[in-house]
């Protein structure tokens, strides 16, 4: 049964593949992006031209909003897709960043960061072989001594409860279905995008898994960071059981 599973896993487009409704997503808008980098950038307290690794930069939203404000940054993602369409946005907006095609786990750098980000589900995610629950001790090792790390990811408790079995974004001919289901004895959510043109339907399949916040912490002190905050959301409220992610720093 689970060669079967596997052999299916393999056969979907990823998510993150040419085509992908993420570079699309409507609610990755630059407000949000905006938000999200302010609220970093005041807890990392970084110096000007500080070098930031963004890891699982997907088409660079964090990464070109933080090198437009004068860091130095390296995204770094597995996607062939995300990683062509960064730098193509870059080119748009005449900003200077670094990206690279490779999975975070088989990353590595002679000169250490000061920085690293890794948002947006990016732990967790599922391929056909396991998550990537390990790329946190390969950020460790790429940072600085005193280096700092945001992570974010949802909060399980919350995800679950919130968890809409199915999405509809668009209309007419041209909309995106989602279909979405949970696996308690895994904590892994599958969901099933559905992408209708006139052209063409493609289907794509992202899977990631859900974490308490006992198990992100466990991971971070296990990759060698002592945790430095937590937060509910990125307006810095203090986490509580119904917030919805976990947004953790921490200091190598």
């Amino acid at each position: 049964m689970r060669r079967l599973w596997t052999d299916f896993i393999m056969s979907q487009p990823n998510f993150f593949d040419s085509g992908s409704p993420y570079l699309q997503h409507p609610l990755l808008t630059k407000e949000r992006t905006t938000t999200e980098i302010d609220f970093i950038l005041s807890q990392l307290a970084l110096s000007e031209g500080a070098r930031i690794l963004d890891v699982g930069c997907g088409f660079g939203r964090h990464s070109i909003e933080l090198a437009r404000r004068g860091f130095a940054v390296t995204g770094i993602d597995p996607s062939a897709a995300m990683i062509a369409a960064a730098r193509e946005w870059a080119r748009e907006t005449a900003v200077s960043a670094t990206f690279q095609q490779i999975p975070a786990e088989q990353f590595s750098t002679a000169v250490p960061f000061d920085a690293a980000i890794c948002l947006f589900t990016t732990l967790g995610q599922i391929s056909a072989v396991d998550d990537n629950r390990d790329l946190l001790h390969t950020v460790y090792r790429a940072l600085k001594p005193g280096g700092q790390i945001v992570v974010e990811v949802l909060q399980r408790e919350t995800a679950v409860a919130q968890l809409k079995p199915s999405d509809k974004f668009g209309s007419g001919e041209r909309y995106t279905a989602v279909a979405r289901q949970y696996d308690p004895n895994t904590s892994i959510v599958s969901e099933e995008f559905l992408v209708v043109t006139p052209e063409q339907n493609q289907t794509f399949l992202l899977r990631y898994r859900l974490f308490s916040f006992p198990e992100l912490s466990s991971l971070l002190t296990e990759a060698g960071f002592a945790i430095t905050n937590v937060f509910g959301d990125y307006a810095g409220t203090p986490l509580a059981a119904n917030s919805p992610i976990m947004l953790a720093t921490g200091r190598k």
